[in-house]
């Protein structure tokens, strides 16, 4: 399969997601969406917001990164974590319904992140 850069169009130009910032910056915002319902909802023991905001902002950073930096390892960083996530949550959703909500919104982190545009973009760089 041939990849988007090396599909001309017809005027000569070449024009692919990754080439189109809006596109990725709308995945990766969809992707921060999901984040943000996670750490909402997600039980870190004490009862104190800091460890939520805390690790918001990580998710935040991550994702800033894989835009602007167009970093393949914070990209890897947040798709494996948030796959994890899901598997963990997955498991325990069998017998809650509240795990199913989190299962989802790790997942809903993770799929933008693997999709095609979001991939060439950090796979090439500016």
């Amino acid at each position: 399969m041939r990849s988007p850069a090396q599909n001309p169009n017809h005027d000569g130009t070449v024009s692919d997601a990754a080439d189109r910032p809006s596109g990725v910056r709308a995945l990766l915002l969809l992707s921060g969406a999901f984040l943000a319902v996670q750490a909402l909802l997600t039980d870190y023991g004490d009862g104190n917001p800091a460890a939520a905001v805390l690790w918001f902002a990580v998710g935040c950073v991550l994702l800033w990164v894989v835009f602007r930096r167009r970093s393949r390892a914070a990209r890897g960083v947040v798709i494996v974590t948030a796959l994890v996530g899901a598997v963990v949550y997955g498991l325990a959703s069998l017998d809650d319904p509240h795990a199913v909500v989190l299962a989802l919104a790790f997942l809903g982190q993770a799929v933008p992140l693997m999709t095609g545009p979001v991939r060439w973009h950090v796979q090439t760089r500016a």
